[in-house]
């Protein structure tokens, strides 16, 4: 007999939500700083922007077209990073975020879920070397 945990399903039922309706994706009005980034595996393709003032990240989006696994795990990213300092974000792992969405997914799909925080790791350091 295969029985389903309710915390399993409500959990899925969330990520779905999240995907119909991620809060966080949009665009910024005038970002300090905005990458793009594919996943030439799979199609997926993000734009993450990122608001920095004194040296902390006061907003932060990202729009794209991309798998549900990269648009959950780039909502959570990005509701994350408001409010942390760059050197903060910078130490952001993977596991980090794995752990953040935990979904179990399989190989491949680990690069979709992450497909953002390479972005991530990409705006931090275009930022720096504009200053």
């Amino acid at each position: 007999m295969n029985t389903v945990n309710p915390g399993d399903t409500l959990y899925r039922e969330e990520l779905m939500e999240v995907y119909k309706n991620p809060k966080n994706r949009g665009k910024l009005q005038d970002p300090s700083v905005e990458v793009i980034e594919k996943n030439p595996v799979c199609g997926d393709e993000l734009v993450l922007q990122l608001n920095v003032k004194e040296g902390i990240i006061t907003e932060a989006k990202f729009e794209g077209m991309a798998c549900a696994v990269s648009i959950i795990s780039s909502n959570y990213l990005v509701e994350s990073l408001i409010g942390k300092t760059l050197e903060a974000a910078k130490k952001i792992t993977k596991d980090d975020l794995l752990a953040k969405i935990g979904m179990n997914l399989t190989t491949s799909r680990v690069a979709c879920a992450t497909l953002i925080l390479t972005a991530l790791k990409n705006a931090l350091s275009k930022y720096e070397q504009k200053d």
